[in-house]
C-alpha cells in the first residue's frame, strides 16, 4: 500500500467526521453479529483510524484490536483509550499486508470506505485475502464502501467548505470516469492565537467498483456473500446507494 501518513487529515479527522454516528454503526454490526456468529468475542477494527468505532465496539462486550496505518491516527487513539478506560488494543498495521499470526479473528470489521482508500482493485484482492486469511471458519468480514454512484454523482468534480471551532476546511475533488476514481485534496485552515492562519494540506484518492465485482472477487476469494445494506440503515443496498455496507462469512 502506498503510504500516506494522513499527517494533518488526522489532526482534524474527529471534527470534521462529528457527524458520523458511531455508536449506530457499532450497533448495526452488532446485530449483524448477532444474526451470523452470536458466539463471536474477538473482533478487528481494520484501519480503525482514531479509535471511535473501536470504543463503541469494545462497550458492546467485543475483545477488540484495532490497527492502522497512520502513526498520527493511533496516537490520537491511544490518548482517547486513555481517557476512556476502555480496554481496546491498538497496533500499527497495513490492511494489504498483515497476520494475527496464529491467533484468529471471529470478526474484522473495515469501515469509513477505509478500502476506497487503498490504491488499486489489486490492493483491495489483497486485503481480502489478508481478512479471510485471519478470519475464524464461520468468521464475518463486514465493510463499507462508497459506490461508483457516490464517486460519479455526488463526490465528483465538486467542492466542499467546512468551517469547525477548530478548523476551517475546504475539500476539493477531481473525478475520473476511466476508472471511477476521485482525487481528494484538503487544505485546512488553523487560526493561531495573533489571529493569523496556519495552512496544512493533505491530499490522497477514493477508487470505487461495482458491487457485482466485490462480491465476485469475495467469492473467489472463498467468502460466501451473505447481504448487504444501503449505507448503515437496514434497507438493502440498491443501484443509487452511496455507501454498501457488505457482510461476507468464511
Amino acid at each position: 500500500m502506498t503510504e500516506n501518513n494522513y499527517t494533518a487529515f488526522a489532526k482534524y479527522y474527529d471534527d470534521l467526521m462529528s457527524d458520523a454516528d458511531y455508536q449506530q454503526i457499532a450497533q448495526k454490526i452488532n446485530d449483524i453479529v448477532n444474526e451470523y456468529y452470536p458466539e463471536a468475542e474477538f473482533l478487528v477494527d481494520m484501519a480503525c483510524g482514531t479509535g471511535s468505532l473501536s470504543e463503541e465496539l469494545t462497550k458492546l462486550g467485543f475483545n477488540v484490536l484495532g490497527f492502522d496505518i497512520s502513526e498520527e491516527m493511533l496516537s490520537i487513539a491511544e490518548n482517547k483509550k486513555i481517557n476512556s478506560g476502555l480496554g481496546m488494543r491498538y497496533i500499527f498495521g497495513d490492511m494489504t499486508a498483515w497476520s494475527l499470526g496464529e491467533s484468529k479473528a471471529d470478526v474484522i470489521v473495515c469501515m469509513m470506505d477505509s478500502l476506497n482508500h487503498l490504491d488499486s482493485f489489486d490492493e483491495i484482492k489483497e486485503t481480502f485475502v489478508n481478512a479471510y486469511d485471519n478470519l475464524t471458519k464461520g468468521g464475518l468480514f463486514v465493510f463499507d464502501m462508497n459506490t461508483p454512484y457516490k464517486h460519479k454523482n455526488i463526490l465528483a468534480d465538486n467542492a466542499f467548505v467546512f468551517e469547525k471551532e477548530s478548523v476551517y476546511c475546504v475539500w476539493q475533488n477531481e473525478y475520473s470516469s476511466e476508472d471511477n476514481r476521485v482525487d481528494i485534496f484538503l487544505d485546512f485552515f488553523e487560526k493561531s492565537n495573533d489571529n493569523t492562519y496556519k495552512r496544512y494540506h493533505e491530499e490522497f484518492s477514493e477508487i470505487s467498483f461495482e458491487s457485482f465485482a466485490i462480491k465476485e472477487f469475495a467469492r473467489g476469494t472463498g467468502f460466501e456473500y451473505l447481504e448487504s445494506f444501503d449505507d448503515f440503515s437496514d434497507n438493502k443496498a440498491y443501484e443509487k446507494s452511496e455507501r454498501i455496507l457488505y457482510v461476507f462469512r468464511k
